[in-house]
């Protein structure tokens, strides 16, 4: 027969991310694949420095925005998103 998952084998970090892995910002969509003390909207990326449609860019909420990484495809850059950093899609 079947057998139940017990909740206790699943982390809070991996519940938190399915269930905000849709969140929009303005200007494009914002992907959080670790908690951390910077809320999606406090991030206030200039709009200069968001990522062209169709790319990505690596954002670390504790650097200006010209000390930022340059956006790159997001399929490369979506496996290499460092704690403390979120993704941002253009």
């Amino acid at each position: 027969m079947f057998k139940l998952i017990h909740l206790r084998n699943v982390s809070v970090p991996s519940l938190l991310a399915i269930a905000l892995g849709g969140c929009v910002a303005s200007g494009g969509e914002i992907v959080d694949p670790y908690p951390h003390p910077y809320p999606a909207r406090s991030l206030n990326i200039p709009e200069g420095h968001m990522p062209p449609p169709g790319e990505c860019r690596v954002w670390f909420p504790d650097r200006l925005p010209g000390q930022q990484p340059p956006p790159g495809n997001c399929y490369d850059l979506e496996r290499r998103v460092p704690p403390g950093a979120v993704l941002v899609r253009g």
